[in-house]
């Protein structure tokens, strides 16, 4: 139960959490909604739909290397802050 109670812990507003990474290794991230629109972390949701399908619970997973996300939203952020 605590690992779930981790995943649906609110997230301040202007943010949405998500769960990077693969079973048993997944971190849990907060990225700021306005760069989901952004080309490159598109990329990854798409990425997260064709693995998981469109309608998940929870927690957005997204099955990606935790380095490689972060680059993806640095890139993103281009140089605000997108990740906490």
């Amino acid at each position: 139960m605590g690992k779930h109670k981790k995943e649906q812990e609110a997230a301040p507003k202007g943010y949405v959490p998500m769960l990077v990474g693969r079973e048993g290794a997944a971190e849990r991230l907060l990225v700021r909604a306005e760069l989901l629109n952004h080309p490159a972390v598109a990329g990854l949701l798409e990425m997260a739909a064709q693995e998981f399908g469109y309608r998940q619970h929870g927690v957005l997973r997204i099955p990606c290397d935790v380095e490689a996300f972060h680059r993806v939203v640095k890139v993103a952020a281009a140089g605000k802050t997108g990740v906490r």
